[in-house]
């Protein structure tokens, strides 16, 4: 059972009161158990379970806003960028950087997060310089159909475009109707749509929808680079082409 499962479970006994012996009787396992995964859980700092008045088990919330979720998601990305949009073939050099607070120029063209990554193909003898985007939305506040069009923003530069929603598992209102909307236009548009309740481990981001390959002007691309990574970042860059 996924961790937000388990929020959900304990979040439910809670508004009775629940101990967590009671948790465990509902899970079907020990109480040690129960009290290990509550300190898993809280040591990820996304929510606080706690004992409160007359000991029955609290459940607090840690994100309440996009901006909040960043240290989650930033220390996942990379990891699951490697996995699911370069796969077992996988990519030579890539870093990715966190470009929320950069000041880049024009409408929506500052992603959450940004992808830096070097192909160097053995038998063709070429290279691919490719930037992969993350825009980073909080669910219960954003989940709307404009947030596509500005991943879509990002692929002017970007070669995949990926929208991310924190769906708290304590605060769920992703509603049916905006769910379709938006899968339809990411499909059409061709941008990754990911929906996690727990950012911080990547098994459990559930990839919606794939994110197609975008072929920017390069110029666009040079432009990107140039204000969205650091000097380390581009003498990097270099030394691998």
């Amino acid at each position: 059972m996924q961790a937000a499962e388990k929020i959900r479970i304990i979040a439910n006994i809670n508004s009775n009161g629940g101990r967590s012996s009671t948790v465990a009787s509902r899970l079907g396992i020990s109480n040690s158990v129960v009290l290990s995964a509550i300190d898993e859980i809280n040591a990820d700092c996304i929510y606080d379970i706690k004992s409160g008045k007359g000991g029955g088990l609290e459940v607090y919330g840690k994100i309440s806003d996009e901006k909040e979720s960043y240290s989650h998601i930033g220390k996942c990305a990379e990891d699951w960028m490697v996995k699911n949009i370069y796969g077992p073939h996988g990519v030579t050099g890539r870093i990715l950087r966190a470009t929320h607070d950069k000041k880049l120029s024009g409408k929506w063209s500052t992603p959450d997060f940004s992808g830096l990554c070097v192909h160097n193909f053995q038998h063709t003898k070429t290279k691919r310089v490719e930037i992969v985007t993350f825009e980073i939305k909080y669910a219960p506040k954003q989940f709307n159909v404009s947030c596509v069009y500005e991943a879509l923003a990002h692929t002017r530069a970007a070669n995949y475009g990926i929208l991310f929603f924190y769906d708290d598992p304590l605060n769920e209102k992703i509603d049916a109707d905006a769910f379709d909307e938006i899968k339809m236009e990411c499909l059409r548009l061709g941008i990754g749509m990911v929906i996690s309740q727990y950012p911080c481990d990547i098994s459990c981001w559930n990839y919606v929808v794939p994110a197609r390959s975008f072929n920017p002007d390069p110029r666009r691309v040079d432009a990107f680079i140039e204000d969205a990574f650091g000097t380390a970042d581009k003498k990097w860059l270099n030394n691998n082409l």
